[in-house]
């Protein structure tokens, strides 16, 4: 996966978690969106054990690996991409994305 970073001209740094954000010491976060299942029946069912949950919980692995339909939803704009026939892909699609939006809107998504 190809995670970026952007620096601003004011020295501002952005990019989507990874060991490198890590590795600078960026923690600042927002959450951008949501991989989840399509069938509003799994997504609820996901929802409800995510909001009970930690993410490095057996329980959350479980959820990630469920064989569905998966989309990435943009908090705030609804904005939804997919489906995708793994979360690894809806994954890879949402990494693009992101990154795509942090270049062209200037570190705000």
């Amino acid at each position: 996966m190809n995670h970026q970073i952007i620096v601003r001209p004011d020295g501002t740094i952005t990019g989507i978690k990874s060991p490198i954000t890590e590795a600078l010491g960026l923690q600042q976060r927002k959450r951008v969106s949501h991989i989840e299942p399509v069938s509003p029946w799994l997504r609820g069912l996901f929802h409800a054990v995510r909001r009970r949950v930690a993410d490095d919980s057996r329980l959350a692995a479980f959820t990630r690996q469920w064989p569905c339909k998966w989309q990435v939803r943009f908090l705030g704009s609804g904005e939804l991409l997919g489906p995708f026939n793994s979360r690894q892909l809806a994954l890879e699609a949402e990494i693009a994305a992101v990154n795509l939006k942090l270049e062209k809107q200037d570190g705000e998504i």
